[in-house]
C-alpha cells in the first residue's frame, strides 16, 4: 500500500512539473494577453505551438483549454469593440477589424488551428477585407465632406490597398488620386505663400530667414513634384538657400591640418561655407594651433633591498640568511601637447584656448646582486610607451571630444544659426 502511495505521489509530482513547464513556455503569451496586447499574444502562442507540433507525438492536453479560452476572450473583445462603436467611430472599428484580420491570417496558415478556434471559418479573408475597405471608404467620404483632403486621400488609398487581393474596391483608387492631388495643391500653395512672406519680410536680410524661406519653397516643390513643377518653387528654393548661406573667412596657421579640419567640421552646419581668402564674408574665424612632441626621456634609479629568508637544516633546525640586493627602475616617458586658440569675430570677448596633452610611460624593473630565488624578483615591464603618431591620435581625440562638449562652441554655433 505504501508503495502504491509513493508511486501515485511521484506521478502527481511529474504531472505538476509538466504543467508548470507548459505554463512557463507560454508565459510570454499569457503576459501579453494580460496586458491586452492580443495580437502579439496570439502570435507568441502560435510560435510556441509551431515548435510543439514539430514533434509527431505532441499531446496538447495540458495547453488546449487555456489556449482555447484565451482565443475566445480575444475574439469576443474585438467583437464587443466593434458592436459598441458608434456609426462614425471609424478608427475603433478599423482597429478591431485589422486585429482580427491579422490574427485570422496567422491562424489560417496553421493546419492545427481548428483544435483551438473557428475564427478563420467565421471570418473569411475576403469578408474582413471587404468590411475594412467599407469602413475606410466611409471615413474617407466623411473627411472629404469636411474638406480634409489629406485625410480623404489617405483613407481612400487604404480602402483600395486593403482590398487589392480581390481587385478594385469601388472607385477608391480614383478618389485617392483625386484627393491627393487636391491635398498636394493646397499644401504647395500654403508653403509657397509662406516662402513668399518670409522673403518679403526680411528688411535686415537675415540669413536664417532666407533659409526658412528657401525651405518653405522647397517644401512646395517637394509636396507637388508627383504632379510636376509647382510654379517656380524649385528655383526660388535654390535662390533663397544660397542667400541663406553663412560665409566664414578662415585664417589658420595650419589650414590643411587635422585640427583645423576638425574645428571647421564643428561649424559645418549644412548652410555654412568656408573660404581662406578673398571675397565678402559674414564671419571671421581664427584658428591657431601649436604642436609639441616630447620624445622619450629616461630616468633610472637604484634601490638597495634586503630580505631575510628562513631555511630548514638537515637536523631540523632553522637558519636565517640575509640577502642584500638591488632593484633597478628605468622609467621612460614621452608626451604630446596641442594648444589651440580659436576665436570668431561674430562673438566678441569669446576667445577660446584649449591646452590638451597625452603622455605614455613604460617602467622596467630588474634586480641584481644577491637576489633571493623565491621568484618574486624577476624582470618585468609595466605600462606601454606609445610612438609619436599614437600620442598624436590620443591627444587629438581628447581635444575634439572637449570641443564637442564645450557649451561655448554651442554658443558660437547658435550665433551662426541666428545670423
Amino acid at each position: 500500500m505504501q508503495k502504491i502511495k509513493s508511486a501515485t505521489s511521484v506521478l502527481l509530482l511529474l504531472g505538476c512539473m509538466l504543467l508548470l513547464a507548459g505554463c512557463a513556455s507560454l508565459s510570454t503569451s499569457i503576459s501579453q494577453f494580460e496586458k491586452g496586447d492580443y495580437v502579439a499574444s496570439v502570435k507568441s502562442t502560435l510560435s510556441y505551438l509551431d515548435e510543439k507540433y514539430k514533434k509527431t507525438d505532441y499531446d496538447d492536453s495540458d495547453d488546449r483549454n487555456g489556449i482555447r479560452e484565451r482565443l475566445r476572450i480575444i475574439v469576443a473583445s474585438y467583437e464587443a469593440t466593434i458592436q459598441g462603436a458608434g456609426e462614425r467611430d471609424y478608427d475603433r472599428k478599423i482597429g478591431a477589424y485589422l486585429a482580427l484580420l491579422d490574427i485570422r491570417t496567422a491562424l489560417a496558415a496553421r493546419s492545427y488551428y481548428p483544435k483551438y478556434t473557428d475564427l478563420p471559418l467565421r471570418y473569411t479573408d475576403a469578408t474582413l477585407r471587404d468590411t475594412l475597405a467599407s469602413e475606410y471608404y466611409q471615413k474617407a467620404s466623411a473627411a472629404a465632406a469636411y474638406k480634409d483632403e489629406r485625410q480623404a486621400a489617405i483613407s481612400f488609398a487604404a480602402a483600395a490597398d486593403i482590398y487589392r487581393p480581390y481587385g478594385d474596391y469601388r472607385d477608391a483608387r480614383k478618389q485617392a488620386d483625386k484627393h491627393r492631388y487636391a491635398a498636394d495643391s493646397l499644401d504647395a500653395a500654403a508653403y509657397y505663400k509662406q516662402g513668399t512672406e518670409l522673403a518679403a519680410n526680411n528688411p535686415q536680410r537675415r540669413r536664417s530667414i532666407y533659409r526658412d524661406a528657401g525651405q518653405a519653397f522647397y517644401n512646395a516643390y517637394n509636396v507637388y513634384q508627383e504632379h510636376g513643377s509647382y510654379k517656380d518653387a524649385q528655383a526660388l528654393s535654390d535662390k533663397y538657400r544660397t542667400l541663406g548661406t553663412v560665409v566664414l573667412q578662415v585664417s589658420s596657421n595650419d589650414p590643411d591640418g587635422d585640427i583645423t579640419r576638425s574645428v571647421m567640421g564643428l561649424f559645418n552646419l549644412g548652410f555654412t561655407r568656408f573660404q581662406y581668402q578673398g571675397g565678402n564674408a559674414d564671419l571671421g574665424m581664427y584658428i591657431n594651433t601649436s604642436y609639441v612632441y616630447y620624445p622619450p626621456r629616461a630616468r633610472e634609479y637604484v634601490e638597495a633591498l634586503s630580505e631575510n629568508v628562513d631555511t630548514k637544516n638537515p637536523d631540523g633546525s632553522t637558519s636565517t640568511k640575509t640577502y642584500r640586493f638591488n632593484r633597478r627602475v628605468l622609467v621612460e616617458e614621452n608626451s604630446f601637447q596641442i594648444v589651440l586658440d580659436l576665436s570668431v569675430t561674430r562673438v566678441p570677448n569669446l576667445d577660446l584656448r584649449y591646452n590638451e596633452g597625452a603622455e605614455s610611460r613604460r617602467t622596467t624593473i630588474s634586480y641584481f646582486g644577491d637576489v633571493p630565488r623565491s621568484g618574486r624578483y624577476g624582470y618585468r615591464t609595466e605600462g606601454y610607451l606609445m610612438d609619436r603618431n599614437q600620442l598624436w591620435q590620443s591627444v587629438q581625440a581628447q581635444l575634439i571630444n572637449r570641443l564637442g562638449n564645450d557649451n561655448r562652441i554651442r554658443m558660437i554655433q547658435d550665433d551662426i544659426r541666428n545670423f
